[in-house]
């Protein structure tokens, strides 16, 4: 399904010259999707930083500040619909993000602000932690859209999410800070291994209603970069071209998060197939900076190749409502 002509993104994240996370994970299956990107990147690297070794520039707050005046001085941040920002890495970057958001938000009042907090996974930070309160009090309450991990979710909390009641819990907290839709993108509940669990809420503020669902899927093994950004973007561009159909009724963010997951197991499990045909040992409870750079490119999203799952998934997955 392909969005409206006049949807406009504008997307603030980190970027690589090789690889897919970032705007490199976002960007293809936008257009792909219909929809219009420009993009603004917060770093520019080799490779990402699951790699032993990686090169480039992570950029100052002035550099994004002075990318946005260059498409105000020409009136080109006049026709965004949507922002999407991920992995800021700095608290100025974050305060720069918070500008532009103001600015958009003036020039287009319904500006849909997706923000996936890139602050950590699996227990451990990737960023200092003095953002976690600046993603909680600054950018949270101007977003539409929040799609964190567990471990994000928590942060911004404070709910520990051991159980499906815990992660309702964390999104009706994130709902108090002004956020209608809440996506948790993979927890794992009641101590489960193998499965994972997409946690999702949609507020209609006006009437004070609710849907709650989650969505269940298996965990694939492997050392997997750049999933969180590449569903993200899938879930900003379906939940576009759905809410105008749905309209006052709720169920588009359920809908996008279906054929997100889909497309994104879809594309996790073509990934695993082509690791495992190159032949590289993937030894469990690999740290990073320890990970043999070809078993971790064997990593990379099959985005291109599997582009055809973007469109069409051919994976099913049903949310289950949350009463």
């Amino acid at each position: 399904m392909s969005a409206p002509s006049f949807t406009r993104v504008l997307s603030i994240q980190s970027h690589v010259v090789s690889g897919y996370v970032g705007n490199r994970a976002a960007t293809f299956p936008l257009q792909l999707l219909g929809h219009e990107v420009d993009v603004i990147n917060t770093v520019q690297f080799s490779n990402h930083t699951g790699y032993n070794q990686f090169h480039g520039q992570r950029f100052p707050a002035e550099h994004i500040l002075d990318l946005f005046a260059g498409l105000q001085i020409n009136g080109l941040d006049t026709g965004y619909t949507h922002l999407l920002c991920g992995y800021m890495g700095n608290s100025d970057n974050v305060r720069a993000v918070e500008s532009i958001a103001k600015v958009l938000q003036v020039t287009n009042p319904g500006l849909r602000f997706v923000l996936d907090p890139v602050l950590g996974d699996d227990g451990a930070l990737y960023v200092p932690e003095e953002l976690v309160a600046l993603y909680r009090d600054v950018l949270c309450p101007l977003a539409s859209l929040l799609t964190p991990n567990q471990f994000e979710a928590e942060l911004l909390t404070g709910v520990t999410i051991a159980s499906l009641d815990d992660a309702r819990h964390a999104c009706d907290k994130l709902h108090k800070l002004g956020i209608p839709n809440v996506v948790i993108t993979s927890t794992r509940l009641n101590g489960s291994e193998n499965t994972l669990h997409l946690v999702g809420s949609e507020m209609d503020f006006t009437t004070g209603k609710s849907d709650q669902f989650f969505i269940e899927f298996p965990r694939l093994e492997g050392y997997f970069t750049g999933t969180g950004d590449f569903f993200a973007a899938l879930t900003m561009a379906r939940h576009a071209s759905l809410a105008p159909q749905f309209g006052t009724r709720l169920g588009a963010l359920a809908r996008a998060c279906e054929l997100a997951t889909a497309t994104q197991a879809g594309i996790m499990e073509a990934t695993q197939q082509h690791q495992k045909a190159t032949g590289v040992a993937v030894p469990s409870n690999l740290v990073r900076g320890t990970r043999p750079s070809d078993m971790v490119r064997g990593f990379e999203l099959r985005i291109i190749p599997s582009q055809s799952l973007i469109t069409n998934p051919t994976k099913q997955f049903t949310a289950t409502r949350i009463q």
